[in-house]
């Protein structure tokens, strides 16, 4: 089949090939057959650069568009990273008292190693003193070092977002670091049974006075005791204790008397402490520190039985254990802790900020000076003062009978550090300094953790101005210091690393997050715009020209080929 032309040229063949804009050949070649073969060669040429040229501008708009949105894209997350802090979420998903998480299982059983070194008095010039001749004269001896393990028990969860547990302690020797042998190092110390009992009824009848002291005769009840540190601390035998203890059951309910063993021997405790956590202002000191991790009933009770209910010194308000923390501290917070052997609360006030050797930030607290001072000093601690059962404590001094079976016995920083110069002059040996003594706590203040803690303090035997017991008069008026304890831990492996990677490596690598897609993103809209800038969209024409020139070629070539073609086809037909 044949299609004849109007302007008397041969005919295409069937076979043609078709390359124009028309639903098909058929179609085709019956449009070009009514049109001149310039015409033809125009519409080809028009066709072919105009699919060319659309399908690069749209090429080049995606792209642009492309860019953008990537661009924009890249921005956004960074904004998203620098405001909600996806690290900051975790932590505080991670830092919550609840099972599972990191911060419940370093509470329910803290993996650090907790020490407490003892130093114990030796009286040195016993004889001397006894007779009259000599002032009293004491011996620091030690340290003798001993481990405390903590493990919370019995955990329950309760429905008015509190937790009750039973925090359990138990000491054990470490003798592989302590430079000398309690066992067999032996010092002359005050009997705290006798002089205990004897200042205890210092303002009873003569009856009971005289009656103490006849039974001192009695069991030959001496003053000093020549006993090994290990029998001072952990336990001997002595025959008031074991009087007592038979006939007195319910005051005193053990057979042998040892210092440190009646001091940690805190008894089952059940705590009720707050998780409100969530719904405290960080911004609001007050509201943060007397409820985050405070101490909601204590036994049952909101308050400290031993203490005269609704006073400052029973209540629990704000009060913590001294475990947990809040986070996100500042340097205005001031926390109360409490702890049985301490006997009462114990304020922690704000030092100094640094950065640890390990390059951590950290906050130190430390005890304030006139934490044990007396009424007249510091009018916060009179609800520790009862003068008409007994007279009040010089300054420096922390009444803290009640805990001790109504023995008079007194806490103070260790050699009498801060406190009234009477007690030092008393007696040669003591040489308070601050550097040896002082109490501090390091606290990780993004996370509230402990990172390094010396808490120490000092037993006292306080003898009043007995009565009728010629055995015990000698020492009328005087505080003995019995031994001083400093408290404190290292930070294990684990919870070092946790710190490095909360503290140093997850905060960079939030940084250079943020950094990085903020670049990104200012790049690629910057080069977004660069492409649809004035300069680029006369580039693009060119290019777009130089195609259609190109095309335009190519179709006049492809039109003259066909035209040389058609001769031959007609001749051979």
């Amino acid at each position: 089949m044949t299609i004849k032309r109007t302007d008397g040229h041969d005919s295409f063949s069937e076979e043609s090939h078709c390359c124009c804009s028309f639903p098909s050949c058929l179609e085709c070649r019956d449009g070009l057959s009514k049109q001149p073969l310039h015409d033809q060669d125009k519409e080809i040429t028009q066709h072919t650069w105009k699919r060319g040229g659309n399908r690069s501008l749209i090429t080049l708009h995606r792209g642009v568009f492309l860019l953008a949105v990537i661009g924009a894209g890249c921005l956004v997350a960074s904004y998203g990273i620098f405001a909600f802090s996806p690290i900051d979420i975790i932590i505080s998903q991670r830092m919550r008292i609840q099972k599972g998480s990191t911060l419940y299982n370093l509470w329910e059983k803290p993996p650090v190693d907790v020490y407490i070194k003892v130093f114990v008095f030796n009286i040195t010039n016993a004889d001397e003193f006894l007779s009259g001749k000599e002032k009293l004269r004491v011996q620091e001896v030690g340290p003798y070092f001993y481990r405390e393990i903590l493990e919370n028990t019995n955990v329950t969860f309760n429905p008015n977002n509190t937790i009750s547990y039973v925090p359990k302690r138990s000491v054990m020797a470490v003798p592989d670091m302590s430079p000398r042998n309690a066992h067999t190092d032996r010092i002359i110390v005050p009997n705290v049974a006798l002089l205990g009992m004897a200042s205890m009824l210092h303002n009873s009848s003569a009856f009971l006075n005289v009656g103490l002291a006849t039974l001192a005769r009695y069991v030959d009840a001496q003053p000093l005791l020549n006993l090994s540190v290990h029998e001072y601390l952990w336990g001997y035998d002595d025959p008031l204790v074991r009087l007592a203890s038979t006939f007195l059951p319910s005051w005193i309910s053990f057979p042998r008397l040892g210092l440190m063993d009646r001091m940690f021997d805190e008894g089952e405790n059940l705590v009720t402490m707050r998780l409100d956590n969530s719904a405290v202002n960080k911004s609001d000191a007050f509201t943060r520190q007397h409820k985050i991790y405070s101490i909601d009933s204590f036994n049952g009770k909101p308050s400290l039985r031993q203490w005269e209910d609704g006073t400052s010194c029973s209540s629990l308000q704000g009060v913590s254990e001294g475990v947990l923390y809040p986070r996100h501290m500042t340097q205005n917070d001031t926390f109360l802790i409490y702890r049985k052997a301490f006997c009462r609360v114990i304020p922690v006030v704000f030092s100094h900020s640094g950065v640890t050797e390990s390059g951590f930030p950290a906050y130190w607290f430390r005890l304030p000076n006139n934490v044990f001072d007396s009424p007249d000093k510091n009018p916060e601690n009179s609800c520790y003062c009862h003068p008409k059962v007994a007279p009040c404590l010089l300054s420096g001094l922390a009444d803290i009978t009640p805990c001790y079976y109504s023995i008079p016995v007194a806490l103070s920083f260790p050699h009498f550090l801060h406190g009234d110069p009477r007690l030092v002059d008393m007696m040669d040996g003591l040489s308070p300094d601050p550097s040896k003594h002082d109490s501090f706590i390091m606290l990780q203040p993004n996370l509230g953790l402990p990172m390094a803690v010396s808490t120490r303090m000092q037993l006292n035997l306080v003898v009043h101005n007995t009565r009728h017991n010629p055995r015990v008069a000698i020492f009328n008026n005087y505080t003995l210091p019995i031994f001083w304890l400093d408290w404190y831990f290292e930070i294990p492996g684990v919870v070092t690393r946790l710190f490095y990677m909360v503290l140093l490596v997850a905060p960079a690598l939030q940084t250079a997050a943020i950094v990085l897609f903020a670049l990104l993103g200012v790049a690629m809209l910057g080069l977004a715009a660069c492409s649809c800038s004035k300069k680029n969209t006369t580039v693009a024409t060119k290019i777009i020209s130089k195609s259609q020139h190109l095309l335009e070629k190519n179709a006049g070539e492809q039109l003259l080929s066909r035209t040389q073609q058609r001769p031959r086809l007609s001749r051979r037909r």
